[in-house]
């Protein structure tokens, strides 16, 4: 199912045995566009306690209920390797939470090995420019980029500035980002939604805080509108692909 990881933020921490936490943010592999972790915070308005979940082990969102299935238990998701709130999150912490967690192929190297062979399931075209500060320490080395981080982006298209990506739309059986939304809330009187395929996007400037965008800005606005009430479905992506497919 396709859904949007703006409206799974703040959703409930179900693990098997009960409730514990908020969904907090999600992090990505810039590398591959594919959601890495849930970060949830399992502690109070006065303590905070920030652990980052695999995504093998993420069940199905409940919407009505706005829980997040969790298949393990509190236990497991609380003895976890802590992270800080004001830290960033490093090879090394993912080296422990792979180790803790048994997993036995972490994605940095399957997708380095995919790639060497050519076989990449998924990649948007361009690679991100790296941030013109680049600290080489192993204990930094990642590839991770937060939701909540990218979310706000401004939208540099081939002929214009305007409007910020304000969603992601994911993928929730193997977790792939497969469309942004951009809210074209400055070009009034066209202010809406547009729903984007995320291969559209040129590369992202985080020094720079935008996503340059390979359309132009009537291409974008005349993109399908975007309804967060509605489900993306078959029907839209074929308007969608279709879309796009005549404007590049």
């Amino acid at each position: 199912m396709k859904r949007s990881l703006k409206e799974l933020i703040g959703y409930s921490i179900k693990a098997k045995n009960g409730e514990k936490g908020k969904v907090n943010d999600f992090l990505f592999d810039e590398k591959s566009w594919i959601m890495r972790y849930l970060d949830a915070d399992l502690g109070s308005f006065f303590n905070q306690e920030r652990v980052l979940i695999p995504h093998n082990f993420l069940g199905e969102p409940e919407q009505e209920e706005k829980n997040f299935n969790i298949n393990l238990s509190v236990d497991n998701i609380k003895r976890s390797p802590n992270l800080n709130f004001d830290m960033p999150v490093s090879r090394v912490y993912e080296k422990k939470l792979a180790d803790y967690y048994g997993i036995q192929n972490p994605y940095w190297l399957v997708d380095s090995a995919a790639f060497a062979g050519n076989e990449m399931v998924f990649y948007p075209g361009v690679a991100f420019r790296a941030p013109r500060k680049v600290i080489k320490e192993e204990d930094i080395d990642t590839s991770l980029r937060s939701f909540n981080e990218i979310k706000g982006y401004g939208i540099n298209a081939r002929d214009d500035s305007f409007g910020h990506i304000s969603d992601f739309i994911i993928d929730d059986i193997d977790w792939q980002i497969l469309y942004f939304v951009v809210d074209t809330n400055n070009l009034f009187p066209w202010s809406k939604k547009v729903i984007l395929p995320i291969e559209m996007i040129d590369k992202i400037s985080f020094t720079d805080r935008e996503a340059h965008v390979d359309m132009t800005k009537e291409a974008i606005k005349e993109s399908p509108e975007y309804n967060p009430d509605d489900a993306v479905n078959a029907e839209l992506e074929e308007v969608l692909y279709d879309y796009e497919g005549k404007k590049k």
